[in-house]
């Protein structure tokens, strides 16, 4: 019964969690001061391609699904603890075990991550994951509060005003505190683009130029019809 609540909790926060990234984006992060009605009505389809872009990772929604439900799921795990070793009602350790923990790790230790694994596609997986923690959190909190009581109705106001804001800003793709979650793609073939100097240079070997192609475009044609052989065979002469 719990794990379904939870998992009913988990969709409904990331949808809202969605709503209130649009809403935001298109009042705070937009530099548009007019909007049509159906931005502002209309928003389904939004909604739902924010919430897909947070499960897609590197062009694959497969291991950015599995990097969120997972995160989700050891967060809502670890919250149990607090059940098992503390009593009904509001305790210390129920307290303990539904704080942010790792979400807070992986939120401050994002920049060594960056630096250490700058290239690789496993840096992907940070947005899921911190996603995964914020809303597993959130979700086994609001299970707890609302089955036995066991947080207080404050902290648990906290913890969402504390990770909510933060998933705003990361689902819009905007930096946090100066640091950028979105990673940057390496172009290793950089250096073919610039492999021939210019375009000129193809003309060049060819012994003519663009000025030439300009006054003339059929400057360059060697053979009188422009078609090649000559397209009337000896018969019909």
């Amino acid at each position: 019964m719990e794990f379904f609540l939870f998992l009913l909790f988990l969709i409904c926060f990331g949808l809202l969690t969605s709503v209130i990234s649009y809403y935001v984006k298109i009042l705070f992060f937009s530099a548009k001061s007019n909007y049509r009605r159906e931005e502002l009505t209309d928003i389904r389809g939004d909604v739902i391609r924010i919430f897909l872009d947070l499960l897609e990772t590197n062009g694959n929604i497969l291991y950015g699904s599995l990097a969120f439900f997972l995160s989700a799921l050891f967060v809502w795990l670890w919250s149990l603890l607090g059940s098992l070793l503390g009593e009904k009602g509001p305790g210390v350790f129920e307290h303990i075990f539904h704080m942010p923990i790792f979400f807070l790790a992986l939120f401050f230790s994002y920049p060594v991550i960056k630096e250490a694994y700058q290239e690789r596609s496993l840096l992907g997986l940070c947005k899921p994951v911190l996603s995964g923690f914020a809303l597993g959190n959130l979700s086994s909190g609001a299970v707890h509060y609302g089955l036995d009581r066991d947080l207080y109705f404050l902290f648990y106001l906290l913890l969402f005003f504390l990770q909510i804001p933060v998933l705003v800003f990361l689902w819009n793709q905007e930096p946090i505190f100066g640091v950028s979650f979105e990673t940057t793609p390496s172009y290793e073939g950089e250096s073919d683009w610039g492999g021939s100097d210019s375009f000129e240079d193809s003309f060049g070997e060819s012994g003519t130029t663009t000025d030439d192609l300009e006054e003339n475009p059929f400057a360059d044609e060697t053979d009188s019809y422009g078609l090649g052989d000559d397209p009337f065979s000896e018969e019909f002469k």
